[in-house]
């Protein structure tokens, strides 16, 4: 599920930690126990990145509802989509997304 907004822009070659908050989709008390992140080219992105899964750096970091992931190295002009999807202490799996822009959109 597309979480509503996106994360700002990041700079060609940054390093950052990136968050995704599933509190609206955990029932009370549930809480990640893991979880895979994806990085993709958007659809509607007007250059690609042929190495862009390789652009998740590391493990996840997960507390409570909320998954963090280092990304790194994204292409300048390209529109990523970055994934979360995590399997929960009660057995359930879910996803969320959002877009990331390498560069100042033209």
């Amino acid at each position: 599920m597309y979480v509503g907004r996106d994360f700002s822009p990041s700079d060609e070659g940054e390093s950052e930690i990136y968050s995704l908050d599933f509190v609206r989709d955990c029932a009370a008390g549930e809480t990640i126990a893991s979880a895979a992140w994806h990085c993709t080219v958007a659809d509607d992105s007007e250059v690609q990145d042929e190495d862009a899964a390789s652009r998740v750096s590391g493990s996840s970091s997960n507390s409570g509802t909320v998954s963090s992931q280092r990304i790194a190295g994204l292409v300048d002009g390209v529109k990523y989509v970055l994934q979360a999807v995590v399997v929960t202490n009660q057995g359930n799996t879910k996803s969320l997304w959002s877009h990331v822009t390498c560069g100042v959109p033209q």
